[in-house]
């Protein structure tokens, strides 16, 4: 599958001619290139590299980095009705591996320029200086979702990127504000009473706590008006898997306990008849697709349970790993290996677009996780 996706200008999202899937999307194709350098196989590093090129060379002045750009190089996207908070750190991560895994750092130096771009637009994201990016709604990759303000997967992306540049650059000024975004992503996220008075909105933080108590998880997002308390299993994986989780066993333990083995992209679940649903139903660019227990609200996608499987291995060890490869593979392997987007969060019917690069590599990462041993940050 992921061969199929593979262009002379890098991974395509789909081999599939549906919307805009069968372009070069900086998200999809740094998944998918992480994933190629966990197989070793050179044709697919080779266009990994190219998808980094492709995206690099379109970078704004001002570091703003594409979503996609197509196949000839004619028009590049840089958002649809929002711009996009998490492709430049995507880039940043992809570009950083590759150089780590190749030993080819000539790309780290030919794009320097660019890094320290993307890395001060960020900084002037954070609008108050309080070391969160604040997120529009549609900014990142759940663009149909309801997520806003400073949400939790965008600021992990931030600080892996800010690790991940900073080693390798040799750059202290970069290494220390990653430390200073882990320190706010603890304070900001996890709710526990002994964490009430910290943060950016302490009073937010105790209004949920008095609702709901101490959570297992790291919350989804917040904002002025309050917490949005989801449960994001990309934002979770992704916070383990870059080690700036605070508490990865029970965060496991919870999901195990509630959601079984694979999870949903957030639960959850918002239902027609709550508060939610009235924003969820009207944010869509080309059809609804957020039916309760579809795509994002509660659907079941391969993609993020490759990096849950990844954070359970680094976290847990390698069963319950082995577990969630074994449900994946079974998903993507449905209608004859179709590798659909998103399966139905009860019936895990397909509910997504067919020949998804990121669900093969959600699949690749994960296996070859386990069998060779690949990970994101040392």
């Amino acid at each position: 599958m992921v061969r199929n996706a593979s262009h002379e200008k890098g991974f395509l999202a789909s081999s599939l001619s549906r919307d805009n899937y069968k372009r070069i999307w900086t998200r999809d194709g740094m998944i998918t290139g992480i994933a190629a350098l966990s197989t070793r196989e050179v044709d697919l590093i080779d266009t990994f590299l190219q998808t980094l090129l492709t995206i690099g060379r379109h970078i704004s002045p001002q570091g703003h980095v594409p979503s996609n750009v197509d196949i000839n190089e004619r028009g590049v996207s840089y958002g649809g009705l929002a711009g996009r908070a998490d492709t430049g750190s995507w880039w940043l991560i992809g570009l950083s591996l590759y150089a780590k895994y190749t030993g080819d750092k000539m790309m780290l130096y030919q794009f320097e320029s660019n890094v320290s771009k993307i890395h001060d637009l960020y900084q002037a994201w954070e609008y108050n200086n309080k070391n969160l990016l604040y997120v529009p709604l549609a900014g990142d990759w759940a663009d149909e979702y309801i997520l806003h303000g400073y949400v939790l997967y965008d600021q992990v992306l931030r600080y892996a990127a800010l690790r991940l540049t900073g080693q390798l650059l040799q750059r202290q000024d970069w290494l220390d504000k990653s430390e200073e975004i882990k320190k706010a992503i603890h304070e900001n996220y996890q709710i526990h009473q002994d964490w009430l008075h910290l943060g950016i909105h302490p009073k937010a933080k105790q209004r949920i706590f008095e609702k709901k108590g101490n959570k297992s998880y790291l919350l989804a997002s917040f904002h002025p008006a309050g917490y949005q308390d989801y449960f994001d299993a990309l934002g979770n994986s992704l916070a383990m898997i870059f080690k700036v989780h605070p508490d990865p066993d029970t965060c496991i333990d919870w999901a195990a306990k509630n959601l079984g083995k694979i999870v949903p992209a957030f639960h959850p679940t918002i239902q027609e008849t709550d508060m939610d649903f009235s924003l969820l139903s009207q944010n869509f660019r080309f059809e609804f697709r957020n039916k309760p227990f579809e795509f994002h609200n509660g659907g079941i996608w391969p993609m993020v349970n490759g990096f849950w499987g990844l954070a359970l291995f680094i976290s847990k060890g390698k069963t319950q790993a082995e577990e969630v490869l074994n449900d994946v593979i079974d998903l993507n392997s449905r209608n004859n290996w179709d590798f659909n987007e998103c399966f139905h969060g009860k019936t895990k019917a397909p509910c997504g677009v067919s020949n998804c690069t990121w669900s093969a590599a959600g699949q690749l990462l994960l296996d070859n996780a386990l069998i060779k041993g690949f990970y994101l940050l040392d």
